[in-house]
C-alpha cells in the first residue's frame, strides 16, 4: 500500500468506521482489506449467550416470557446480567405473587431495572410496582 493510500485509509478510520465498499475506491486489493480488517478494525465481541430454563424456572416463566427476554438480549437491549437478574427476580416476585410471569410482567421488570436508576433492584421494589398495577388504584374515586 503506497504511502498516499496508507494516509488517505487512516483517515477514513479515524472518521468513522470505514465500509469495505469506500475502501475499495481507494484502490486497495481484496486480500489487503481483508488484512485491514483483521488487523486495524476492531470488531465488537460475539454478544452470544446460550441459556435454558431449569425445571423450576419453566414452571415459573412463561414460554412467551422466556422468549421475549431471549429477544431483548438478542438485540441488546439487555447483557447477561439483567438477563439473569430478571430471572432470579421472576422467581422472587413468583414466591409473593403466586402467579406465573408473563411477558407483560417481564417487560415491567426489565424497565423497570434499566430506568429506575437504582443500581440493585430488590423484590420488595418490583412488589410495590405490580401491587399497584393489580390494584389499579382510581384517584378520582371518593373516599368515604
Amino acid at each position: 500500500m503506497s504511502e498516499i493510500r496508507t494516509k488517505d485509509v487512516l483517515k477514513m478510520i479515524h472518521a468513522g468506521k470505514p465500509i469495505k465498499k469506500e475502501l475499495k475506491k481507494l484502490g486497495l486489493s481484496e486480500r489487503e482489506l481483508d488484512e485491514l480488517m483483521d488487523s486495524i478494525i476492531v470488531r465488537p465481541e460475539s454478544k452470544s449467550y446460550n441459556r435454558i430454563l431449569g425445571e423450576e424456572e419453566r414452571r415459573i416463566i412463561t414460554t412467551d416470557a422466556f422468549g421475549y427476554l431471549i429477544h431483548l438480549l438478542k438485540l441488546g437491549s439487555v447483557n447477561k446480567e439483567i438477563f439473569e437478574k430478571v430471572i432470579v427476580l421472576s422467581i422472587q416476585l413468583n414466591g409473593f405473587l403466586k402467579k406465573k410471569i408473563t411477558r407483560d410482567m417481564i417487560d415491567n421488570i426489565v424497565n423497570y431495572i434499566i430506568f429506575s436508576g437504582i443500581e440493585d433492584v430488590s423484590v420488595r421494589d418490583l412488589l410495590d410496582l405490580f401491587f399497584i398495577q393489580e390494584n389499579e388504584i382510581n384517584f378520582n374515586e371518593e373516599i368515604n
